[in-house]
């Protein structure tokens, strides 16, 4: 599909069947379900069990969708919010966000 090069179109059609349509589709559900704010106010509140769920979403909705870089960045989140490894999530959560809100404004602006 023109307009989405930024994503791995290979990955997301392989959970789709191939259908454009249908991917299209989940294209518009990863823009709704955005969990940025939902992330923030776990990780300010030090709650690693809810951030670590998070995490997981996002690492698996990103993966759906193509974003491989981006759900590798959420799942090594995801792993050091169940270590309990606060210094890493503290090293890393900003970046994973900054991917994750260019990802977002991406598929808005293609769609």
């Amino acid at each position: 599909m023109e307009g989405f090069e930024f994503l791995d179109q290979e990955v997301g059609l392989e959970y789709c069947a191939q259908d454009e349509e249908i991917y299209r589709e989940i294209l518009e559900g990863y823009l709704e379900e955005d969990r940025r704010q939902e992330l923030a106010g776990y990780y300010e509140a030090g709650d690693l069990a809810n951030y670590r769920v998070v995490a997981h979403a996002i690492k698996s909705t990103s993966l759906t969708i193509g974003a491989t870089e981006l759900s590798a960045k959420a799942k090594a989140l995801e792993y050091a919010a169940a270590d309990g490894d606060e210094a890493f999530i503290r090293q890393n959560n900003d970046e994973m966000v900054a991917m994750y809100s260019d990802i977002l404004d991406k598929i808005r602006a293609a769609l």
